[in-house]
């Protein structure tokens, strides 16, 4: 029994290791075709996630200081990719929010690194496909209960 464990384990770690290799090509074409940096498209994604938010989050977030992510949110917003707004809770603070042109390039972003899942799925055997369904209906559910216990759900009016 121990033994099955060990080689499922290897299994979902190999599974692990190559989609996020594969992911990780896709992000970095990405960026290259967009003249992003890493930090750049951390940024959008946590924008995106967040609705919007301020220097101070996004730089706790980046792990870097507040002088740094201004500077960064100057080129992200002279890209056009983002804005800066009058916080309607403290006037005197700024929210960093996605432009539609920023919105439209995440969209696009999470589009460009799933490129290779339709492929996937297409190589597989209608039965490989229904086994794979049912396999991960529940590993995924099994994901959902792992992240949650690792990131509560934060709401996204919530800044930081």
């Amino acid at each position: 029994m121990h033994e099955k464990h060990d080689v499922l384990t290897e299994q979902l770690n190999q599974f692990a290791g190559m989609t996020m290799h594969i992911t990780m090509i896709y992000n970095m074409q990405f960026m290259q075709e967009h003249n992003l940096s890493f930090t750049h498209l951390n940024s959008l994604f946590f924008i995106h996630r967040a609705g919007c938010t301020n220097i101070h989050c996004l730089a706790d977030h980046l792990g870097v200081t507040k002088a740094a992510v201004s500077q960064m949110v100057d080129r992200l917003v002279e890209a056009g990719l983002i804005s800066r707004e009058e916080d309607p809770i403290d006037r005197r603070s700024k929210l960093i929010c996605l432009s539609e042109t920023g919105e439209s390039l995440v969209q696009k972003a999470f589009l460009t690194r799933r490129k290779w899942v339709p492929n996937l799925a297409a190589s597989l055997t209608e039965s490989q496909q229904e086994q794979a369904c049912q396999i991960f209906e529940t590993v995924n559910e099994k994901l959902r209960q792992i992240q949650k216990g690792l990131n509560p759900e934060i709401s996204r009016n919530d800044l930081c």
